[in-house]
């Protein structure tokens, strides 16, 4: 869950007028389209003559999970090729620790590009999908917080329901979901701290392959500290909120997190050297398109020396962490490891009098000449 999602939500919370993006050009088209599937909705259970709120906020949310799972899927992928390259990469980063210099920064970018193209990852691969998401994602809250200005059916219910009717439609077990929850006890507040809890699994259930490769460093931590945070701020706000928006954020991370182990099942199926051959043809592919030459097929080779890495179940997973683990070989081995890794990119691609070309002059006379 974003923090702006939430700060907009506040927003429209505190003076429901529109939020700030609805106009947005990258954003009305899915605010429309988003209106329609809630329309379609409602109009379908109102063919069989059921009216609650409650149910045509669980459609919407399965629904709308299931047009962004493609989206899902593509991280989870991502995530794994990250933690998979994530110890050549600290080898490289320990190797030139310390060194400042524009040379070396150089050298560092390009070993590292090298490391990422063998593999088939672009640094860029984890943002893409995230930001292919932010116009759905900022979509979802007009639709579901203002449905009577984007939902045309709701209108129609508003003048063919009887009043007791449409204020059965909004109750949920004896919740009016029209109303906070606020800070006093009734059951309305089981609404905000079941918000927290699925908040909280839905999170743990995402991180916990990378936190499982035991790779640590300062994001890591960051994001984790923002595991814990992220739940809390949540279910605070959701008191404060209408019952019914509380109620979407928590089939939201309950769809979530069944969508998490359902993926974590079947990437848990695939070993590390299929990861890798899977991401380096579909890589290899896009470079054909732009008339590129293939990533060369030594990957699978680094992956053999450091161990596979195997997913599938705890034991498998302190195994997987014990084969990647780099202290067990030598400053030279690893070393040795991040060159043969870097040594086809480095030397080819870089263009004639570019940057890099220099960068590349400097080190072989750095290395001819002992320095």
């Amino acid at each position: 869950m974003n923090p702006l999602f939430l700060l907009t939500a506040e927003a429209a919370a505190n003076t429901p007028q529109t939020f700030f993006y609805e106009n947005w050009f990258f954003v009305k088209p899915f605010i429309w389209v988003f209106g329609q599937i809630m329309n379609g909705i409602m109009w379908l259970l109102d063919q069989v003559g059921i009216y609650n709120i409650a149910l045509c906020i669980v459609l919407f949310t399965v629904i709308t999970k299931m047009l962004l799972l493609p989206f899902t899927i593509k991280q989870q992928k991502t995530a794994r090729m990250q933690a998979i390259i994530n110890p050549e990469i600290q080898a490289l980063q320990k190797k030139y620790q310390g060194k400042t210099d524009a040379v070396s920064r150089q050298k560092m970018y390009e070993e590292q590009q090298a490391i990422q193209q063998k593999y088939g990852v672009s640094m860029f691969s984890g943002c893409l999908p995230m930001l292919l998401q932010m116009p759905i994602l900022f979509a979802l809250y007009p639709v579901i917080y203002r449905m009577r200005e984007y939902v045309s059916h709701y209108k129609v219910l508003e003048q063919k329901l009887s009043t007791e009717t449409w204020n059965s439609m909004w109750q949920l077990l004896g919740i009016n979901l029209q109303e906070a929850p606020g800070w006093r006890i009734t059951p309305a507040i089981l609404i905000p701290i079941l918000v927290a809890v699925t908040q909280y699994l839905s999170t743990k259930l995402l991180t916990s392959r990378q936190n499982a490769s035991g790779q640590q460093n300062d994001a890591m931590g960051a994001m984790k500290s923002m595991n814990y945070i992220m739940p809390i701020m949540l279910g605070v706000m959701a008191v404060s909120f209408p019952a019914f928006l509380g109620w979407y954020w928590l089939i939201q991370s309950l769809v979530m997190a069944v969508q998490q182990l359902v993926i974590n099942k079947h990437l848990d199926k695939k070993s590390t050297e299929e990861l890798i051959r899977e991401n380096v043809e579909k890589a290899n592919k896009k470079r054909a398109r732009k008339g590129l030459p293939p990533i060369s097929e030594k990957a699978n080779m680094s992956t053999r020396q450091m161990g596979s890495v195997s997913t599938s179940g705890v034991a498998s997973r302190a195994a997987a962490a014990k084969k990647t683990d780099y202290s067990g070989l030598s400053k030279e081995e690893k070393e040795a490891m991040v060159k043969e890794s870097t040594d086809y990119y480095t030397k080819k691609a870089a263009a004639p009098g570019s940057l890099a070309a220099k960068a590349n002059m400097v080190r072989d006379y750095n290395e001819r000449n002992k320095k």
